[in-house]
């Protein structure tokens, strides 16, 4: 096999009078190198699905410790001097005037609340969607305001949502409708102009709602905190306790306390108020140290929770005739009172195993002035005469 040699041109020997430098051999890939640009660099490497992927070289940065607006919620905390200077106050509202507002619109979405068998839960959340809505919004409609039964309304299907107790639009709109006209048993026709009024205005203000709650929608509720406070007392069983704790937090949704104290202080202080309207005593923990700081609470805040209780029931806006906070001033020895040391041995006779029953009914209790009594004495260490029961007297006067 013949091969076929590259062509070179003659060499041609040419004279010059200029110095010659040295000649270099010519090469043929030197000048070819000369030519070609620079490479680019090389894609990166495709990976087969049985290759494992390579990690990606990430430079990590100390992030932020970020939480939920349900644990710090500190825009919705306001100072008495805030909750006095509100929209709806600097338009002209007197604070007790004000106050009455408040509570009878919250009282309207327990109305309504009650006709839709929604849980007291979903009714305390849309409590504070209201309560909350007018820090940021005047409730005079001469001031470009909004009447607090719409806002009522609008809040109460908000709540629905958020905590899934969903109802229809129509089983709500005609439930306010009927508490609007004070008439549980009215008949409200879809096609007419009082539901189509009510439901507008619920769709309306639900946008302008969302708007001014920032979308902060998810609360903790002071009643779920409650329970767990009181199994970690271990008086979960003790029920006159746990039912006055309970309509303390009923009550607080009528007034402002939900924009002055986090849901954990209510509920130790509705702990505090029960035991001191039962003239209960609870327990210190194992370190002798008292209850409330066993659930991390602190004095103060737990004597301004029934001092803002006490206030709104002095004013009386609902013109109730029972006042359950009348004679219940509180202070630190009020609280102090509330222990049970160590070597004290007495115990709370609802939470106590041998404690007579009382066949479903409600116990009797004593007014907060009057303590109740549980030890088998009176106060100078004699002992005291129980009294006889009626039936027993009738038997023994019929033999």
């Amino acid at each position: 096999m013949t091969t076929v040699e590259r062509y070179r041109p003659p060499q041609l020997d040419l004279h010059s009078d200029a110095p010659s430098s040295p000649r270099r051999p010519h090469s043929s890939s030197n000048s070819i190198a000369r030519s070609i640009p620079p490479a680019v660099p090389s894609p990166p490497r495709l990976f087969t699905t049985t290759s494992p992927p390579r990690k990606p070289h990430i430079i990590t940065e100390p992030s932020p410790n970020f939480k939920m607006a349900a644990e710090e919620s500190s825009q919705w905390h306001f100072t008495e001097e805030e909750v006095l200077s509100a929209p709806s106050i600097m338009d002209g509202l007197s604070p007790q005037e004000e106050r009455c507002r408040r509570a009878k619109g919250v009282n309207f979405i327990i109305q309504a609340g009650i006709l839709l068998k929604l849980p007291q839960l979903t009714l305390a959340t849309a409590a504070v969607f209201f309560q909350r809505f007018y820090m940021r919004k005047s409730m005079v409609p001469e001031k470009m305001g909004v009447h607090h039964y719409n806002i009522a309304a609008t809040a109460l299907f908000l709540a629905t949502k958020t905590e899934e107790n969903c109802r229809k639009t129509k089983e709500i709109v005609i439930a306010v409708a009927k508490v609007a006209q004070k008439n549980a048993s009215l008949i409200i026709d879809d096609q007419s102009k009082e539901y189509w009024r009510w439901r507008d205005s619920i769709l309306l203000y639900e946008e302008i709602m969302l708007e001014l709650l920032t979308f902060d929608v998810v609360l903790q509720s002071p009643y779920t905190i409650l329970y767990d406070q009181l199994q970690k007392l271990q008086i979960e069983d003790n029920k006159p306790l746990r039912n006055v704790a309970w309509a303390f937090l009923n009550d607080s949704c009528l007034t402002t306390l939900s924009l002055r104290l986090p849901a954990k202080d209510i509920a130790i202080g509705a702990i505090y108020f029960a035991a001191k309207f039962l003239g209960d005593t609870i327990p210190d923990d194992e370190n002798g140290h008292p209850w409330w700081e066993l659930l991390g609470g602190e004095p103060g805040k737990i004597v301004r929770a029934v001092a803002v209780l006490s206030e709104f029931w002095s004013d009386n806006p609902l013109k109730r005739t029972e006042n359950p906070y009348g004679e219940s001033a509180s202070s630190g020895d009020d609280l102090d009172r509330t222990r049970r040391r160590g070597s004290d041995g007495s115990s709370m006779a609802a939470s106590s195993p041998d404690a007579p029953s009382t066949n479903g009914a409600e116990p009797r209790t004593e007014p907060p002035s009057s303590p109740i009594k549980r030890k088998n004495g009176d106060e100078n260490g004699g002992p005291v005469e129980e009294p006889v029961p009626k039936r027993l007297k009738s038997e023994e006067a019929s033999q």
